[in-house]
C-alpha cells in the first residue's frame, strides 16, 4: 500500500506540478522531483474533515488539491461572523504564504465539502526544498501573484448586486451549487441563503432557456 502511494504521489507531481515548475522557471532542477516526492503525503480527505487548523506557522502546510471541495474561513471577531475567503476546487494550491514567508501565525481554517484527494507538503519541508533549490523559489512568487489575483476577483465580486454575484461565482465554478451547500456559498458570497436561492433559481432559469 505504501508503495502504490508513493507512486502515486509522483504521478501526480510529473503530472500536475512539475509543469508548473518549468512554465515558471524554465526546467526542473535535477533530483528536484525525487526530493519533492520524499516530502510529500497522500491522503483522502473526507466531508467536513479538519485538513488545516489556525495556529503557529510552523504547523502549516502546502496543500494541493487534486479532487475534492473545501473551504478557507476564518472568524472576523469585529464582524462577529465567519468568513469564508475561498471555496477551493481541482488543482487549486493552498498555502498561507504570509506565514510561511513571514512565519506570522496562521488564521485561516481549511474544511473539506467534499471527498478528495490531497497532497500535503510541512513548511519546514518546503523551506528546506527551496534551501536546496533555490532556483524554484520563483514558483513562491507565483503563487503570491495568484493568490492575490483571486483576492481581487473576490473582493470585485462582493461588490456587484446579488444575482451578478451569483451568476459570476457559479460561471466561474461549474456545477458547484450542486455539490455543496448552498448556505456555505451564500455565505462565501456575503448574503443571506434566501437572497442566494432566489438569485439561483433566477440563473438557473437563464441557463434553462438558453439550451
Amino acid at each position: 500500500m505504501e508503495t502504490e502511494k508513493r507512486e502515486k504521489i509522483k504521478n501526480i507531481i510529473r503530472r500536475k506540478l512539475l509543469p508548473i515548475v518549468i512554465s515558471i522557471t524554465g526546467s526542473v532542477p535535477v533530483d528536484f522531483e525525487a526530493a519533492v516526492a520524499a516530502c510529500t503525503k497522500i491522503f483522502t480527505g473526507v466531508k467536513d474533515q479538519y485538513i488545516e487548523e489556525s495556529g503557529d506557522a510552523q504547523d502549516g502546510y502546502l496543500i494541493y488539491f487534486e479532487s475534492g471541495i473545501a473551504r478557507c474561513y476564518y472568524y472576523d471577531t469585529a464582524a462577529d461572523k465567519y468568513i469564508i475567503t475561498r471555496i477551493t476546487r481541482k488543482d487549486d494550491v493552498v498555502i498561507d504564504l504570509n506565514a510561511y514567508l513571514h512565519e506570522t501565525p496562521r488564521v485561516e481554517n481549511v474544511q473539506m465539502l467534499e471527498t478528495g484527494t490531497l497532497l500535503t507538503i510541512p513548511y519546514f519541508n518546503l523551506k528546506a526544498l527551496l534551501e536546496k533549490f533555490p532556483e524554484v523559489f520563483p514558483v513562491i512568487i507565483h503563487l503570491q501573484a495568484e493568490r492575490e489575483k483571486q483576492h481581487l476577483a473576490y473582493q470585485g465580486i462582493l461588490r456587484l448586486a446579488a444575482d451578478d454575484k451569483v451568476k459570476t461565482f457559479l460561471d466561474s465554478n461549474p456545477g458547484i451549487a450542486t455539490r455543496v451547500n448552498n448556505e456555505i456559498i451564500a455565505s462565501h458570497l456575503d448574503m443571506c441563503r434566501s437572497t442566494f436561492s432566489a438569485s439561483y433559481a433566477k440563473y438557473r432559469a437563464a441557463r434553462n432557456k438558453e439550451q
